[in-house]
């Protein structure tokens, strides 16, 4: 369920939460996958949080090189308040560009969003919300890493456990956890 499509009439990188009625602009077959081409079809709707309006699939599934995962609308919401958000909330992180679905050719990943500073510096945010263990996180940072690129994860639901806490801690120096129902308890009130 990705926020960033490629518009082929125009040719150019399209983020659908830049636009308050992506229906009324984008033909039909106009927006493409960056990645395997396919066309997109827009899902969801831009007045309501969740499932936030978003580009899907035809077939529900990108058949790209690129390595990457199902995303739940929790998951999509914590993606846009992050990139939407943090440079607010991170002094350091004011003079970087946000990059949602930042793509990384040398290790066919796409980062969640990407805060790419003037000096050349790139943080990859990553938000893990499904299972995954302590040595896929491994994995996934050292990929990272070796494409010269720090990452920090946020964790919730089945991928907030103690054992992934505990790396984080240990290899990281910090832990970041999300809850979506803690959240929308909060913003209730």
């Amino acid at each position: 369920m990705p926020f960033i499509g490629h518009d082929t009439v125009n040719d150019k990188r399209v983020n659908i939460l830049n636009y308050e009625d992506p229906r009324a602009i984008f033909k039909r077959g106009q927006i493409v996958c960056r990645y395997c081409k396919e066309e997109l079809v827009i899902r969801g709707n831009s007045r309501i949080s969740v499932p936030k309006i978003h580009f899907m699939h035809l077939s529900n599934e990108c058949k790209g090189e690129y390595k990457h995962h199902p995303e739940s609308p929790e998951h999509l919401f914590f993606k846009e308040l992050l990139s939407r958000d943090l440079a607010k909330d991170l002094d350091e992180y004011s003079n970087a560009r946000v990059e949602l679905e930042c793509p990384v050719e040398s290790i066919k990943r796409i980062i969640d969003v990407a805060f790419i500073f003037p000096n050349g510096w790139v943080v990859a945010h990553e938000v893990q919300l499904s299972a995954i263990t302590p040595n896929e996180l491994e994995e996934r940072t050292n990929d990272y890493r070796k494409a010269g690129i720090d990452v920090t994860w946020w964790l919730g639901k089945q991928a907030n456990t103690p054992k992934n806490r505990q790396w984080c801690y240990e290899k990281l120096g910090e832990c970041h956890t999300i809850d979506y129902e803690k959240l929308v308890e909060h913003s209730a009130k």
